[in-house]
């Protein structure tokens, strides 16, 4: 049976991406396990305080928390390495379903495009549905700092991109960007709130950042967007640095 490009990729992403995650899950769970086992001597026992009974719950329910919280960082880690691999191979649907109905994608300063209909066409303005010979566009997705609200409803997330992008026999790119999103659990289901990709650097192959650096995006005339960039910002060879949704030393940078 033929099976999907996401269904192969979940599959590699567990192999090799989960192993320190699963440890912790495991560790917790034995944790929880032995918690447990402690309330219920401490119960049957009748010997103990209510007090102590009250802190093994409380240890349990925080090792449950950890646990879940564990589970939705390697999902949303997961889900942003999928939209990597589809734009990887020119899969544009494919990635705009992992948005939210609302969701929104900023890349550069093409604009902010609202709503995940809104988010299809833009991708698909791109370049052609699959890849063709010759033509590479890679998006790696790297160094994902991920920080989940309490309530594990809601999360944000900072990557690093590094692309090789171009067209063979004709030209070539590398590029950088980071990337400062947002995501939202619908149904059980992690999605992508908010994408924002800011350009670091772009420079044709053959001259490198060494001596060339290409000026930042600006809204398509043929596809303007529904709003207009959130940040105005330049990129290398400035400093600009992204603001952080977490505390950073470079923040102010």
């Amino acid at each position: 049976m033929n099976r999907t490009l996401g269904e192969n990729m979940n599959d590699t992403n567990e192999v090799r991406e989960t192993r320190g995650t699963a440890t912790k899950v495991v560790l917790l769970a034995g944790a929880a396990l032995a918690a447990g086992t402690a309330w219920l001597a401490v119960a049957q026992s009748g010997g103990e305080s209510d007090r102590k009974i009250a802190e093994l719950r409380a240890q349990a329910e925080t090792l449950e928390r950890t646990v879940r919280r564990l589970e939705d960082e390697h999902a949303i880690e997961n889900l942003q390495r999928s939209y990597g691999f589809f734009i990887d191979k020119a899969l544009w649907n494919e990635a705009a379903d992992l948005f939210a109905e609302d969701g929104t994608l900023e890349i550069g300063g093409y604009g902010v495009f609202v709503g995940k209909a809104r988010v299809r066409e833009f991708l698909t303005s791109l370049a052609p549905r699959g890849l063709t010979r010759g033509l590479l566009f890679d998006h790696m997705q790297l160094q994902p700092v991920v920080t989940v609200a309490p309530d594990g409803r809601t999360a944000q997330g900072r990557w690093r991109s590094f692309a090789q992008v171009g067209v063979h026999g004709e030209s070539g790119t590398w590029g950088l960007a980071t990337y400062e999103n947002e995501y939202v659990k619908e149904n059980g289901v992690w999605k992508i709130k908010k994408l924002h990709a800011f350009r670091r650097m772009v420079t044709p192959y053959e001259d490198g950042w060494g001596k060339t650096a290409l000026p930042n995006t600006t809204p398509k005339k043929e596809l303007p967007p529904d709003r207009p960039p959130s940040v105005e910002y330049a990129p290398y060879p400035d400093p600009f640095s992204p603001p952080y949704h977490y505390s950073h030393p470079g923040a102010g940078g």
